[in-house]
């Protein structure tokens, strides 16, 4: 296994430079530009601002040296096209792009419903998250090669989904010192939810004692104490409780997600925790069982929703540059988010833990795995001790039987996956696709993976057998007998 580069070296003696690679992101370049000009370790950085889309990286940049100026932090602001220009000197590489996400996601989507496969976020597992590395690995590696060229004592920091498939990937072909992020699980944020939950005072968090652990989106709590007791029930109540309120409206990652909390919980023995994404990983809810459960099937993901989220996130960097908002209200209304603390923390060695993607291994107690029962090279989402040498897994225990079978096969489709975008092999697509505990037959993912090679043929040209699908594959119009069970719902 090549395992993550940990390299010993001194604490930053200089202000870092932080290179962003997607500065146009939904989610990221706005939180990237606040903590630069507030956060106390990264005041004065180098914030080095890559898009292609000329518009975009324009008015980003304008909001950050609009954030600068009006925070007098000294920070120093740079914009590039090419993400070569910006990596001489970088001492941290974030990687928050996607290639037209809501276009390709959207078809996605289309067509796996098609074939009775609900995906209600696409873009981890299924044909969404295969299809999604698919488009988005290749320039993920070209970005490694030239940080391992360019800037190899800096960090590559993957926050791009599927994310667990992207470490994977980097850790099997790159020699850059990475790691991979979701902000799911953000510290102490996620410690305060459950207690929340219960009814506990937030103010106790140093009482809870909790243990999760799992591939991305798959992820499962396995242990939670509070003042030494054992409240997993409390918690799993809690859920229940909460499912009873549940309505059949809302934003299809959310919906319904107590009531398949609790179940889940109840069958597994383990609290899922980051149901908006695992209720996709389970058979149980696409609605073809012949018995009806309490809950409707699956919606499919809302693609004109993340439309309108994305427009509003526009209209805001438009009203700050404008001038329409002030930059006090930036300032106060805005806050860091879980790459830019990690940053924080890597930079002045607070103490603080976070969740992160990375292999099963080089625990803190010495014994090696976190997760005692996968394998060391399972790359998982762990809690982690955290300083500028990199991340360092705490001890977690054992995954219960049933689920420690389920992690292993979706880290097999991740790793088939890589494999299958490093030799170009339509095969291996197929082979982790009809893995997929949503797909039926193979039937079914052959006529899946043809149908989106057709439908973005753009992305997938350079594939060998490429020309050969286009040629030679029709789609498979599912049969009324196999989309019947569906109709219930």
């Amino acid at each position: 296994m090549q395992s993550l580069n940990f390299v010993m070296h001194k604490s930053l003696n200089h202000r870092p430079k932080i290179v962003i690679i997607g500065a146009g992101s939904l989610f990221f370049g706005r939180q990237a530009i606040w903590a630069a000009n507030n956060l106390s370790g990264l005041k004065g950085c180098t914030l080095s601002l890559v898009d292609n889309d000329p518009e975009h990286l324009d008015k980003i940049t304008r909001l950050a040296e609009l954030a600068t100026a009006s925070s007098n932090s000294g920070t120093k602001n740079e914009s590039f096209s090419d993400y070569r220009d910006a990596l001489p000197g970088a001492d941290f590489v974030v990687l928050s792009f996607s290639k037209r996400n809501t276009h390709y996601r959207r078809i996605d989507c289309q067509v796996s419903e098609k074939y009775g496969i609900r995906m209600c976020s696409g873009d981890t597992l299924g044909p969404g998250g295969l299809f999604r590395a698919m488009r988005e690995f290749p320039t993920i590696l070209e970005v490694a090669r030239a940080v391992e060229s360019i800037c190899p004592n800096a960090w590559l920091i993957n926050y791009v989904n599927p994310s667990a498939v992207m470490g994977i990937g980097l850790m099997r072909h790159s020699r850059a010192k990475t790691f991979a992020l979701c902000d799911t699980h953000h510290m102490p944020k996620k410690k305060r939810s459950y207690l929340e939950l219960i009814g506990e005072d937030p103010a106790l968090i140093d009482s809870f004692d909790m243990r999760i652990a799992g591939v991305n989106h798959f992820t499962w709590m396995l242990k939670a104490k509070f003042n030494g007791k054992d409240i997993m029930p409390r918690i799993r109540d809690a859920y229940l409780a909460e499912s009873k309120g549940e309505k059949d409206e809302g934003y299809a990652k959310a919906r319904f997600n107590n009531f398949i909390t609790a179940q889940l919980a109840d069958i597994f023995g383990a609290i899922p925790t980051c149901t908006g994404h695992t209720k996709e990983y389970v058979p149980y809810y696409q609605g073809r069982s012949a018995v009806m459960e309490p809950i409707p099937r699956l919606s499919v993901f809302d693609c004109d929703e993340r439309e309108r989220r994305t427009a509003a996130m526009w209209q805001d960097v438009n009203d700050y540059i404008s001038g329409r908002k002030p930059m006090t209200e930036f300032h106060s209304g805005s806050q860091s988010d879980h790459a830019t603390d990690i940053i924080h923390t890597m930079v002045v060695n607070d103490g603080r833990t976070y969740f992160i993607n990375r292999p099963n291994s080089d625990c803190t107690d010495g014994n090696g795995r976190a997760v005692t029962n996968l394998p060391a090279d399972a790359f998982l989402e762990l809690e982690c001790q955290l300083d500028h040498n990199g991340p360092r897994p705490f001890p977690v225990g054992e995954f219960p039987l049933g689920l420690r079978s389920q992690q292993l096969t979706i880290l097999d489709i991740h790793e088939l996956t890589i494999e299958a975008i490093m030799k170009r092999d339509r095969n291996l697509l197929v082979r982790a696709l009809a893995m997929d505990p949503l797909v039926n037959s193979i039937a079914t993912a052959k006529s899946v993976i043809d149908e989106l090679f057709k439908a973005e043929k753009e992305c997938f040209e350079d594939w060998p057998d490429y020309e050969k699908i286009e040629r030679e594959s029709t789609p498979v119009t599912p049969k009324r007998s196999e989309t019947m069970v569906a109709q219930l719902y």
